[in-house]
């Protein structure tokens, strides 16, 4: 028996059609045909919703020293703020509290064993285990201090 009704209309997920496949096979209980329809749409549903689709890749923005930087200097009040350039990171220190969530946006973490704000590009990952103190990272790369106004 073929049916021209798509009788898991609407099901976006393997849990939806699961749900769907269980609450027909009760209402068609006694039709053998129907059931096999309904199996076979169920099991090719299925297959195409648990097979692993490409995830679309998102093209990164790269961004450099100098361009967070001057984004940092429009979006934040620079009063009680310290910013310094050690290596390839930025460190933001001082009074963060009431920018925290401008630096998040500008992709800033925070270091709360340093208690400060850093950004760095992805492919300056640490690969420390142990936190390192802020004054050996500073000796060991030197640092730039940078006016926010």
């Amino acid at each position: 028996m073929k049916t021209n009704v798509n009788l898991f209309f609407g099901c976006s997920s393997t849990s939806e059609v699961q749900l769907r496949y269980d609450e027909l096979s009760k209402v068609y209980i006694d039709q053998d045909e129907m059931l096999k329809a309904i199996k076979a749409e169920y099991s090719t549903l299925m297959s195409v919703l648990t097979k692993a689709k490409p995830i679309e890749t998102v093209k990164e923005v790269t961004y450099t020293l100098a361009d967070i930087i001057k984004n940092l200097q429009e979006k934040v009040n620079p009063e009680g703020l310290k910013l310094e350039v050690v290596g390839r990171w930025i460190w933001l220190s001082g009074s963060t509290f009431g920018v925290k969530e401008a630096l998040k946006e500008l992709g800033f973490r925070y270091s709360p064993d340093k208690k400060s704000w850093y950004w760095r590009s992805e492919e300056d990952r640490s690969s420390n285990e142990k936190p390192i103190p802020l004054d050996l990272i500073r000796e060991k790369y030197g640092v730039s201090e940078i006016s926010l106004r």
